[in-house]
């Protein structure tokens, strides 16, 4: 059979179509081989399966009866179609096809024998998806059964094989370079930059090296476990772990030749990675707003982006990513942040500065208006037990084991938590000895716990001030106050006042109580002391005491959670915070 006939071609549909036609009443094949310059015996050989017909003849006869083209064909196989099959199906050459999507016949032909996408054209899993009138997955699933593709992964898999054997051999931590012939030889196969395929390669290298040293582990405890059931843990883990390993290194030419056919150039990568990051705060975006331009929006593929204009004015757009685009994010950041890696820095920084947050100039007479400075302890100043917190927490856990003491159902994690749990399951002894036991676990921690970055210039820029400070925790005032000692700043001994743990525990946040005795005894009307905190309970509290609460989100959720607590004030960092402060002293 002649290339460009389409197999597909289901000539009973083609009689059904022209029994239908004119409303129903049909038309003769004589008269439809009129309509498409035929003869009566070359459509009823198109009918009863002895000639196939072109693409050509295919719209020709779709026109004239009123239907699709795709009509025409038997859909029950679409299932194992390849994209030249599609093409055919819709009544379309080659030619119409690559002229429509602006390529050269013969890339589109490359496109439809071996399933390459040309870097210049990382839109066009989306136009062709557009011109079938099907989605991107279904194009793709067409692409995945060009006839040379396997072929052509087959021939990756012997230069990868090279690479990752030479670049995994033990104490080697170099890095493949885009002059090594394998990722030349890689390069022309994906059609691609060696640069691009050496960072991509490079990536999981360093990823797979981590799995191993996480096999060796276990294979170390398979090995010398105490137990024989240590031991076999061990062992089944690192078993595991090897077919994980497998796994990555067999899926890998797929994979890599999946992501070049949607991969997306640096300023559309910039633009939706920037969406992603700032989806949690589920808001709609316009191009000013993102620092970009429409056209930069516009190369983004539809699929991946939600577009809605707002009043009457169609120009004004607003933007927002699409749950296809978040899947691709997801999927593919790890390969985008080695190709682009400046980009991470950008989203950082733009994440920022579109959270929400409030504006500079409102944190400025707030801190002015303000003469006394609250601070949470854990999770602002400090992170008290940082890695050590599942420890603690079980620590704790079996402390309250011991003394009986009934747990619910749902008992939180984090000691603070456990502790205002179980207030209400236990004695008023068993819960006073629990209280000390967690006290011990705080003043240890609280010896070698450092400040978190920025904490100390703001302490220090604040204690300059005559604003009277203090901290307002759930934790105990001896651990704040050892944690406040070490401080590698010249704060006068006493000046910041700590209000710790009451002594009933049901008054922890985010009841207002530690609020209430700290704004007493600093003798400062409510309306003029600030809380700065990071948590949903400080929130609470603040908004409970009638005390103006700013709130410390340095992701994008966390400004979400404050939010839908009521905290409608929040900044990225305490960084913020002392910028301000600094700038009032140097003005006054």
């Amino acid at each position: 059979m002649a290339r460009g006939l389409a197999d597909m071609f289901d000539g009973a549909r083609l009689r059904q179509a022209r029994a239908a036609a004119e409303d129903g009443r049909g038309i003769s094949a004589e008269a439809l081989a009129r309509r498409i310059d035929a003869t009566k015996a070359q459509v009823l050989a198109y009918e009863n399966g002895l000639v196939r017909p072109d693409p050509r003849r295919i719209r020709a006869l779709a026109q004239a009866l009123g239907v699709k083209p795709l009509q025409l064909s038997d859909p029950s196989g679409a299932q194992a179609w390849t994209l030249a099959d599609l093409r055919r199906a819709h009544g379309l050459r080659a030619e119409d096809v690559s002229k429509a999507l602006g390529l050269s016949l013969r890339t589109f032909r490359r496109l439809e024998k071996e399933g390459i996408v040309p870097a210049h054209k990382f839109n066009l899993v989306s136009e062709l998806a557009e011109l079938f009138a099907i989605t991107a997955s279904e194009v793709e699933e067409h692409l995945c059964r060009a006839p040379l593709l396997s072929q052509r992964l087959d021939e990756v898999r012997e230069p990868l094989a090279c690479l990752l054997s030479f670049y995994l051999q033990p104490k080697n931590l170099d890095k493949p370079d885009p002059g090594d012939d394998e990722i030349v030889a890689l390069a022309g196969l994906y059609r691609r930059s060696p640069l691009t395929v050496a960072r991509i390669v490079g990536h999981e290298i360093a990823r797979l090296r981590g799995m191993r040293r996480r096999q060796a582990g276990f294979e170390a405890a398979a090995s010398y476990g105490a137990t024989a059931e240590e031991q076999a843990k061990g062992q089944a883990a690192a078993q595991a772990e090897g077919r994980k390993i497998r796994e990555v290194i067999d899926s890998l030419p797929q994979n890599l030749d999946t992501f070049f056919r949607c991969m997306l150039p640096l300023d559309a990568w910039r633009a939706i990675a920037l969406f992603h990051a700032l989806r949690p705060l589920g808001g709609w975006l316009s191009a000013g707003q993102l620092n970009a331009t429409t056209e930069q929006l516009t190369m983004i593929p539809a699929q991946m982006l939600e577009r809605r204009t707002t009043g009457k004015d169609a120009a004004k757009a607003e933007y927002r990513i699409s749950e296809q685009g978040a899947k691709h994010c997801a999927a593919y950041r790890p390969w985008y942040d080695a190709c682009y890696p400046a980009v991470q820095a950008f989203v950082q920084v733009n994440e920022r500065a579109l959270s929400g947050h409030m504006q500079q100039s409102d944190l400025h007479d707030l801190l002015a208006q303000s003469e006394a400075v609250l601070f949470s302890f854990d999770g602002l100043l400090c992170r008290l037990f940082g890695r050590n917190l599942q420890a603690v927490s079980e620590r704790l856990l079996s402390g309250a084991q011991s003394l009986q003491l009934v747990l619910p159902p749902q008992t939180p994690t984090d000691p603070v938590g456990m502790l205002r749990a179980l207030v209400r399951h236990g004695t008023p002894g068993q819960i006073n000895q629990l209280d000390r036991l967690l006290t011990q676990f705080e003043t240890e921690a609280a010896r070698y716990v450092t400040p978190l970055p920025g904490v100390s210039q703001l302490l220090r820029a604040l204690a300059d001030s005559s604003r009277r400070l203090a901290v307002v925790t759930d934790h105990a005032s001896d651990a704040v106050n050892i944690f406040l000692e070490r401080l590698p700043t010249d704060i006068p001994p006493g000046r910041i006042a700590v209000f710790g743990r009451p002594d009933d525990p049901e008054l922890m946040k985010p009841n207002p109580h530690g609020l209430a005795r700290a704004t007493a005894a600093l003798k400062a009307p409510h309306a003029r002391v600030l809380l700065i905190g990071e948590s949903i309970a400080d929130a609470l509290a603040a908004q409970t005491a009638g005390i103006p609460f700013v709130g410390i989100a340095a992701t994008t959720r966390q400004a979400r959670m404050l939010r839908d607590a009521g905290a409608s004030r929040t900044v990225a960092s305490v960084r913020t915070i002392t910028a301000v402060v600094k700038e009032q002293q140097a003005g006054a």
